[in-house]
Protein backbone atom coordinates (compact mmCIF):
# COMPACT_ATOMS: atom_id res chain seq x y z
CA UNK A 1 0.00 0.00 0.00
CA UNK A 2 0.95 3.35 -0.11
CA UNK A 3 1.73 5.57 2.58
CA UNK A 4 1.99 9.79 2.35
CA UNK A 5 3.54 10.94 5.02
CA UNK A 6 2.65 14.76 5.43
CA UNK A 7 4.73 17.56 7.36
CA UNK A 8 6.53 17.18 9.74
CA UNK A 9 6.81 13.64 10.14
CA UNK A 10 8.24 13.49 6.55
CA UNK A 11 11.54 15.13 6.99
CA UNK A 12 10.99 14.43 11.57
CA UNK A 13 11.31 10.75 10.78
CA UNK A 14 11.30 9.07 7.42
CA UNK A 15 13.10 11.56 5.50
CA UNK A 16 10.28 10.82 2.42
CA UNK A 17 7.25 11.89 1.98
CA UNK A 18 5.83 8.51 0.08
CA UNK A 19 6.89 4.98 0.92
CA UNK A 20 5.48 1.69 0.47
CA UNK A 21 4.59 -0.53 3.07
CA UNK A 22 2.01 -3.49 4.38
CA UNK A 23 0.73 -4.05 7.33
CA UNK A 24 -2.43 -6.47 8.70
CA UNK A 25 -3.59 -3.30 10.61
CA UNK A 26 -2.77 0.47 11.81
CA UNK A 27 -1.46 -0.87 15.13
CA UNK A 28 1.12 -3.21 12.81
CA UNK A 29 1.68 -0.40 10.15
CA UNK A 30 2.87 1.75 13.47
CA UNK A 31 5.57 -1.14 14.30
CA UNK A 32 6.70 -1.48 10.96
CA UNK A 33 7.25 2.35 10.61
CA UNK A 34 9.06 2.41 13.93
CA UNK A 35 11.18 0.15 12.31
CA UNK A 36 12.17 2.22 9.76
CA UNK A 37 12.51 5.36 12.34
CA UNK A 38 12.88 4.25 15.45
CA UNK A 39 10.58 6.60 18.39
CA UNK A 40 7.95 6.88 15.45
CA UNK A 41 5.68 4.39 17.71
CA UNK A 42 5.84 6.21 20.83
CA UNK A 43 4.96 9.34 19.29
CA UNK A 44 1.71 8.26 17.15
CA UNK A 45 -1.05 7.61 19.60
CA UNK A 46 -0.40 11.69 20.79
CA UNK A 47 0.54 13.00 17.49
CA UNK A 48 -0.41 11.21 14.53
CA UNK A 49 -4.14 11.08 13.03
CA UNK A 50 -4.52 8.44 9.85
CA UNK A 51 -6.50 8.85 7.15
CA UNK A 52 -7.22 4.89 5.10
CA UNK A 53 -7.90 5.73 1.80
CA UNK A 54 -9.47 9.26 2.22
CA UNK A 55 -11.16 9.28 5.59
CA UNK A 56 -10.11 9.71 9.02
CA UNK A 57 -9.46 6.30 10.97
CA UNK A 58 -9.80 5.93 14.66
CA UNK A 59 -10.06 1.84 14.78
CA UNK A 60 -6.45 1.03 14.78
CA UNK A 61 -7.45 -2.78 14.46
CA UNK A 62 -9.28 -2.26 10.94
CA UNK A 63 -7.92 -4.71 8.29
CA UNK A 64 -5.97 -2.79 5.97
CA UNK A 65 -5.65 -5.92 3.87
CA UNK A 66 -7.70 -3.76 1.12
CA UNK A 67 -6.53 -0.57 1.85
CA UNK A 68 -4.48 1.55 -1.28
CA UNK A 69 -3.36 4.78 0.78
CA UNK A 70 -2.76 5.48 4.50
CA UNK A 71 -1.81 9.24 4.52
CA UNK A 72 0.42 9.71 8.33
CA UNK A 73 -1.48 13.79 8.96
CA UNK A 74 -0.46 15.90 12.56
CA UNK A 75 -3.28 15.47 15.17
CA UNK A 76 -4.46 19.43 14.90
CA UNK A 77 -5.73 21.29 18.48
CA UNK A 78 -7.94 23.49 18.39
CA UNK A 79 -10.68 25.20 21.15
Amino acid sequence: MRIVVMPPFDKEFFGAERLALEGRNLFDLVGRLDALAPGFAAIAQPRVHFAVDGVLETDWSRDLAEVAEVIILPRVGGG
